[in-house]
């Protein structure tokens, strides 16, 4: 992918912008419909929203780090690798919905964890971190820094490839978590709250 790294970095700001206020709305909501699951082998919101705080607790230090570092930007293009643009777009919910599922890593699955509202600040402090982050890439070089993946330290994606990897994939929860609210609503209309 080759894009104008200032377009690129506002698309990833706008995707931030657009989950901080959905997952905003959650605090409104009450734990049970929080916790509420179709069965016992999915995830429910909470989950959710706990899995993608342990990749902003894995990312969000990483990409701190490696900004700190990075020198000014060289080219107003953004290209990113091969393998950060499979895996970012391996990410992205296409059409509203998510075309290659995969299981996620035992130390990020958080099923059946006794989990509480409070994981939702937690949330949403970590995506005000992303905002600074994006909001500080934009006149660094995004293809020099190297960042390491969740399932090998020994793979490392550039710093641009990394940060829309991370984003795409909190796309792709946060559309689990729309598909969550509306099974739940249309199965249970009456206690819909």
């Amino acid at each position: 992918m080759k894009i104008n790294q200032e377009q690129f970095l506002l698309s990833l700001h706008q995707n931030l912008q657009e989950e901080l206020s959905q997952t905003q709305e959650l605090e409104k909501l009450p734990l049970e419909k929080l916790q509420w699951k179709k069965h016992d082998k999915a995830w429910n919101i909470l989950e959710c929203v706990y899995h993608l705080n342990l990749y902003g607790e894995f990312y969000i230090p990483h990409f701190q780090r490696l900004l700190k570092t990075a020198k000014d930007k060289s080219s107003e293009t953004y290209t990113s690798g091969w393998l950060g643009n499979y895996f970012a777009n391996s990410m992205k919910p296409k059409a509203e919905k998510v075309k290659n599922k995969m299981p996620s890593p035992k130390d990020k699955n958080p099923i059946g964890l006794p989990l509480e509202k409070d994981i939702i600040n937690t949330r949403i402090q970590q995506i005000n971190a992303l905002i600074e982050i994006v909001d500080l890439a934009k006149s660094k070089d995004l293809k020099k820094k190297r960042c390491p993946i969740t399932i090998s330290t020994f793979i490392t994606l550039q710093l641009g490839d990394a940060l829309h990897f991370i984003i795409n994939h909190e796309s792709r929860h946060l559309l689990q978590i729309k598909k969550i609210l509306h099974y739940k609503e249309n199965i249970n209309p009456v206690n819909n709250e």
